[in-house]
């Protein structure tokens, strides 16, 4: 028995519609939400210099860093500016340098300034354009045999001012 070639062809195109309309594909979620913050960039131990017109200003080193879009979070952070009359460095477990010249550290906080000026604290914030230094909650203050301990300290490298809560100082007095 011969079938008839426009009977095939009506056949294959009715069990094709019938795929077509009693068949839906399972909708893919979305594993990504709206508004999740993606990284731009993954660094891994990383080390990160920024040159000027004077030569070598900052370098930021890091264990883990992720760039988004407005800014650049950082684990184990060492961060080293040189452009000021005397270089710094701060350390903290975990930083977050944004693009408006903030840098806010968490954890573990320790500034060095070159002349021997240094500081412990569990929060920072760091403003670069202002040459400020606000560490929130408890600090310790030292410089050579001086040191001092209090609360919400206030550091302003660019006019020499240092203000704080609660400080108890031992500071030796020469004759």
């Amino acid at each position: 028995m011969a079938i008839n070639a426009n009977y095939f062809f009506i056949i294959v195109s009715l069990v094709l519609l019938s795929i077509l309309l009693l068949f839906r594909p399972t909708p893919i979620t979305n594993t990504i939400e709206d508004n999740a913050d993606v990284a731009e960039l993954e660094l891994r131990n990383f080390t990160l210099y920024e040159l000027g017109i004077d030569g070598l200003k900052e370098i930021m080193i890091g264990r883990y860093g992720f760039r988004y879009g407005d800014r650049i979070e950082v684990e184990d952070i060492d961060y080293t500016n040189s452009s000021k009359e005397h270089r710094n460095n701060l350390q903290a477990d975990f930083g977050i340098y944004n693009n408006a010249d903030l840098i806010t550290l968490e954890g573990n906080v320790r500034y060095y300034r070159e002349d021997g000026m240094k500081f412990k604290t569990d929060t920072a914030v760091i403003n670069k354009q202002d040459e400020t230094i606000t560490a929130v909650g408890p600090f310790t203050m030292e410089k050579d045999a001086d040191n001092a301990h209090g609360t919400n300290l206030f550091y302003d490298s660019k006019n020499g001012v240092t203000k704080a809560e609660d400080v108890t100082a031992f500071y030796t007095l020469t004759e």
